[in-house]
């Protein structure tokens, strides 16, 4: 169900009236079928939610420990299929060119923090897409591209 929100609303019931309200000219409410699907995903079966759980935490792992060796110093999220990473000197003002630069040149893409809304200008959002070697490797071109005169020894597989 990638894409789909599900949520809810509890308080006082005037309150939730006006937020229906607000919601029907803003945007629409999931259709039956997708609620029963919530609920099923919700109340089933977790074993294939816990594998997947399992496979994200490995690509985390991968991820951030290769970005902590080249020096871009990101926290580890509890649990995520997403990497949210501020962007080093001098991208931090420009997220937007720091993503068309990095696909020019590395061939890795990534998604602008500004893509995000204001607030998400001086960020860049990694996709936990691949899995481990696919996403060191990333990791490597990333670090040949913000240290091109470097050698960054990093062990890492391509």
């Amino acid at each position: 169900m990638g894409g789909f929100r599900v949520g809810y609303a509890i308080g006082n019931a005037e309150l939730i009236l006006a937020l229906r309200q607000v919601k029907a000219a803003v945007d629409f409410n999931q259709y039956r079928g997708i609620l029963n699907g919530a609920i099923a995903a919700l109340t089933g079966p977790q074993a294939g939610v816990n594998a997947a759980v399992e496979i994200f935490r490995q690509r985390r792992d991968a991820f951030i420990t290769a970005l902590h060796k080249i020096g871009w110093q990101v926290p580890c999220p509890d649990a995520t299929m997403y990497i949210w990473a501020r962007l080093p000197e001098p991208w931090v003002q420009d997220s937007i060119q720091f993503c068309t630069r990095l696909v020019e040149e590395t061939g890795v893409a990534v998604s602008p923090g500004a893509g995000f809304g204001k607030s998400g200008e001086g960020y860049v959002r990694f996709a936990l897409v691949h899995e481990p070697a696919v996403l060191e490797a990333a990791v490597e071109h990333i670090a040949k591209f913000l240290h091109p005169s470097q050698s960054v020894p990093l062990g890492l597989r391509i």
